[in-house]
């Protein structure tokens, strides 16, 4: 199979989506209930309106006091406090309440229950307690105009909880239509398989790259539609990927990304659009593409992924999850030598090994892009820089993990 001769660096090729990510989704959001928010990705910075807790409160079952009031109280010698029900305190007075009230006027401190006795109109305090000891504080959790939750985050259940204590209703989120898009004629569609014998007299493969690329769109925070597998055809492709931009915000195809006799995708993306660039110094990966076209007066983004599925998964997670939700990283040792070519970024699928008590990565394989098991063998990837050739054993290194 014939490549792309003109390859760029997998950094100019980032900055390059990056811009045009920044320029066509400046608008495309819309506002989301904060209870269906979770899994969305954040469109703005949030700012915190109020602070949490808007009041010293309790962080315990048991009794507001004046903490002065208990100092040297004990077990043998307990001091006597007169109960009330006042929003107030004086001196020598107490009043009950639970783990989350609002702590009366004047009060200060919280004596645990498990340290006190009642009686009708007093209670018996059996341990001192220092000044704000089991009070949460004012603005203790969030204080005003803190950031809470920055744009292009992903909403956890715990962004959910938080937001919505701090009175926020509703919040903007990206809304993008993303479109998947397989061609192939060695290609089935998991609907219309039959049986495995099918498979192999007819020597095709089950359509999983668009089942992949799409769930991996999902997991970004996102929303794909996945069309129907299109087959080789010129004509064809061209109407399927013309209909899907009418469609879509974002266009991903999957296959014809070399320059084969029967890959079209690249020259039907020059007659639609803009051709940005074709070709990668990224392994597995390299053949990838990425175009911008107008439709209707709108920009649409065209991103062209290899066939085989681990480079797609590659060139999704580099050029386009990266943008959206990047992975965390973390430096661990590696167990063993790994060598790479100068003026290449390798992409390396990694392992987690425990090796005398430490956490070490060990590397799966760097080739193999079709090796579809090898990814889900991995906990993550390394990457080996274009200006590095390689690394030694137990070299720490940054590990993106899965």
């Amino acid at each position: 199979m014939k490549y792309v001769k003109e390859l760029i660096s997998y950094n100019t090729a980032k900055n390059k989506v990056f811009e045009k990510f920044e320029e066509v989704l400046n608008d495309k959001f819309e506002e989301i209930e904060i209870k269906k928010a979770f899994g969305k990705i954040c469109f703005e910075d949030i700012y915190a309106p109020c602070n949490i807790p808007m009041f010293n409160r309790s962080a315990m079952d048991g009794y507001a006091v004046i903490a002065e009031d208990t100092f040297g109280a004990s077990q043998t010698n307990p001091i006597i406090l007169n109960l009330v029900k006042n929003d107030s305190l004086n001196e020598e007075e107490i009043y009950r309440l639970s783990t989350g009230m609002k702590l009366p006027k004047n009060s200060n401190a919280v004596v645990m229950k498990e340290y006190t006795k009642e009686y009708d109109s007093f209670v018996e305090i059996y341990t001192g307690v220092h000044p704000n000891e089991n009070v949460s504080r004012i603005g203790e959790d969030v204080k005003t105009g803190d950031l809470v939750i920055k744009k292009g985050d992903l909403i956890t259940p715990y962004h959910v909880a938080l937001i919505s204590s701090l009175g926020i209703k509703k919040i903007k989120c990206y809304s993008l239509k993303i479109g998947v898009i397989a061609t192939g004629d060695e290609l089935l569609d998991i609907e219309d398989l039959e049986s495995i014998e099918q498979l192999e007299k007819s020597a095709m493969i089950v359509n999983s790259n668009s089942m992949m690329v799409s769930d991996l769109v999902r997991e970004t925070g996102l929303s794909p539609t996945a069309y129907r597998k299109v087959p080789d055809n010129s004509e064809e492709l061209e109407k399927a990927i013309k209909q899907a931009l009418l469609e879509n915000d974002i266009v991903i195809t999957t296959g014809g990304t070399s320059v084969g006799d029967r890959d079209y995708t690249i020259e039907i993306i020059k007659k639609i659009g803009n051709l940005i660039f074709h070709g990668v110094q990224i392994r597995p990966g390299r053949p990838v593409g990425f175009a911008e076209a107008e439709i209707d007066g709108k920009k649409k983004l065209l991103f062209v992924l290899s066939g085989y599925p681990v480079a797609s998964a590659v060139q999704f997670e580099l050029l386009i999850a990266n943008y959206f939700k990047p992975r965390k990283s973390v430096r661990l040792q590696i167990n063993r030598n790994i060598a790479s070519s100068l003026g290449r970024t390798d992409i390396v699928r990694v392992k987690l090994v425990e090796i005398e008590g430490i956490t070490k990565i060990e590397p799966l394989r760097i080739t193999g892009s079709g090796v579809l098991s090898s990814m889900t063998k991995a906990d993550g990837y390394m990457m080996i820089k274009e200006n590095i050739e390689g690394y030694e054993k137990d070299e720490f290194v940054e590990v993106y993990l899965f």
